[in-house]
């Protein structure tokens, strides 16, 4: 007897914690052990952004979940200047002075000489989707993601490949670190995929 009560009332708990924590994260599927396992911070990231990956994603045929991790890393989760102050989720510098600007000290990875401290202008947008529209833009202008294109559906790993591949990031384990974060984070649970 004492049993099925204790059970019945663990039932109601994980109900009851399950209705919270989809309140909290509306867009995202996490479940009670999640929060466990994944860091608020990156919850709370991932569900301010999953419409605008998802928008870009089905306009362009790259996964949702490649461009959260691009974007997780490249802001530490919302947290950087960049992010915060120029809605810059991909790191894309305003080489060409193309419009708005945010000037920034910031590391990069030289090869031969590891991480070295820079001041750079990147883009400044007036909002996160237009950050994720100008990645994939500026993404398809290169002659190198061409071959993307011709994938009728490429992968995470196709896509993770080719960015490591055409050197889109100077850090040669960015590849390797996309993954890892899709991995620690159990992005295939959270977005639902």
């Amino acid at each position: 007897m004492k049993t099925t009560k204790i059970s019945s009332l663990l039932s109601m708990l994980f109900i009851v914690c399950s209705m919270q924590l989809n309140g909290q994260y509306p867009n995202l599927n996490v479940e009670p052990y999640l929060m466990q396992s994944v860091p608020k911070n990156v919850l709370l990231f991932l569900n301010d952004n999953v419409r605008y990956a998802k928008a870009i994603s089905s306009k362009y045929n790259v996964p949702t979940d490649f461009l959260l991790c691009v974007a997780g890393l490249e802001t530490g989760w919302g947290s950087s200047e960049l992010s915060v102050e120029a809605n810059n989720f991909f790191g894309i510098k305003n080489l060409l002075n193309d419009g708005p600007s945010y000037c920034v000290w910031h590391s990069d990875y030289v090869e031969g000489k590891g991480m070295v401290e820079a001041y750079d202008c990147f883009k400044k947008y007036s909002s996160p989707l237009m950050s994720f529209l100008d990645y994939m833009e500026h993404l398809y202008s290169k002659a190198c993601y061409v071959e993307m294109q011709q994938i009728y559906v490429p992968s995470f790993d196709d896509w993770t490949a080719i960015v490591s591949k055409c050197g889109y990031a100077t850090d040669p384990a960015y590849g390797n670190k996309l993954k890892e974060i899709k991995r620690k984070y159990y992005f295939s649970i959270l977005l639902d995929l």
